[in-house]
């Protein structure tokens, strides 16, 4: 379960902040589910898990304002939010190269879509496809929607220039917002297309770029290079991930720590000083995990309050409701209303939502 693993910088939670103080919501608000604290988004040296950003990305859809908050968060993603990476990238020679370097890198930059370059007389096409059986954190068009606008951000930043698209095809229908699309991408979009692809110039593609550096973009390539070899060691010694991993790999919340210790191999004194070491506890972490998959499960539609529910390990919709309340100072019925109508919370009459469940570690 590598999504569950906290090893991906934080530098987009500023530039996420900033976004949603424009759109009148504070860090509680945002963070809710993820375990994260205001305070954390200042810690130069925070990491972060892949699922952690998929929360935060639901609760963006979620409270952000307007049917076109996709494009305008992707657009507000700018080159800063990959970190180490942005180093190797702006010093490469040429657009492309850029690209180039990005496509490598996939696992730094946290892509859920495979982007295909093939040249066609003077364009390059690049066909977008998802990786895997990879999930959504909430619905293709929102994913689309970031990943375009957030790319045609990130090339102006490299370019140092405006920059668009000579074209973009969408295999879904032009919602109501299109408009938007065209306020925001600024070239020929083809909506119910067959498949997703942008299409850019070769001209554009090979524009050398205003802060090329080859000697800085093979330092900072190292960098990342180093970057992508910690990751294994960051998966075997993160108790509190492989405690997480144990949930998910059981299929339902296990009764005890006893239990879950077994399966683990090792003695339930061993997991709890081990969690106490991480500066967390078994009954902690497990809430965190309830609370986790009962905001997966809200955003379901199909899904009964009584399916939510099992499914978060309680054994009625009141002790369920209960505990929610308790963690997010919501109903769920009230969560599940506000992510389907993704209603703004205005200054005014905000949600004092805490970033974190409301529990004592044992």
């Amino acid at each position: 379960m590598f999504e569950k693993q906290a090893i991906f910088p934080s530098a987009e939670l500023y530039l996420i902040k900033k976004f949603m103080l424009k759109e009148g919501v504070k860090p509680a608000q945002w963070l809710l589910g993820t375990g994260l604290s205001e305070e954390s988004l200042k810690q130069e040296d925070y990491l972060i898990s892949l699922q952690q950003f998929d929360i935060i990305y639901r609760n963006v859809y979620r409270l952000a304002k307007g049917p076109d908050h996709g494009l305008r968060f992707g657009h507000s993603l700018n080159l800063s939010r990959w970190g180490l990476l942005t180093s190797a990238l702006t010093a490469s020679k040429t657009l492309g190269a850029a690209l180039e370097v990005a496509n490598h890198h996939r696992l730094l930059i946290r892509s859920r879509f495979n982007l295909q370059p093939e040249i066609i007389g003077n364009d390059v096409k690049i066909n977008i496809t998802l990786r895997g059986n990879m999930d959504l954190p909430v619905s293709q068009v929102f994913a689309i929607e970031m990943l375009i606008s957030s790319l045609q951000r990130q090339v102006e930043d490299l370019l140092g220039r405006l920059f668009s698209f000579k074209r973009i095809q969408l295999a879904y229908p032009a919602p109501h917002y299109e408009k938007a699309y065209e306020r925001f991408c600024k070239c020929p979009i083809d909506f119910n297309s067959q498949h997703h692809v942008i299409w850019i110039s070769q001209k554009d593609m090979s524009q050398s770029l205003p802060l090329a550096n080859p000697v800085t973009q093979k330092q900072s390539i190292a960098i990342c290079q180093t970057e992508m070899a910690r990751l294994d060691s960051i998966q075997k010694g993160d108790i509190q991930w492989l405690l997480r991993h144990e949930f998910q790999q059981n299929g339902h919340i296990p009764e005890t720590l006893s239990s879950i210790a077994k399966n683990m191999a090792i003695s339930p004194r061993t997991l709890r000083r081990k969690l106490h070491a991480a500066g967390t506890s078994y009954r902690l972490v497990l809430q965190e995990y309830q609370l986790q998959k009962a905001l997966g499960a809200l955003s379901l539609d199909h899904l009964s309050m009584d399916e939510v529910s099992r499914s978060c390990g309680f054994g009625d919709v009141a002790s369920f409701r209960q505990a929610f309340k308790r963690w997010t100072d919501m109903t769920p019925l009230s969560y599940r209303k506000q992510f389907q109508e993704t209603k703004y919370i205005a200054p005014n009459n905000e949600l004092n939502i805490p970033a974190t469940i409301k529990t004592k570690q044992n």
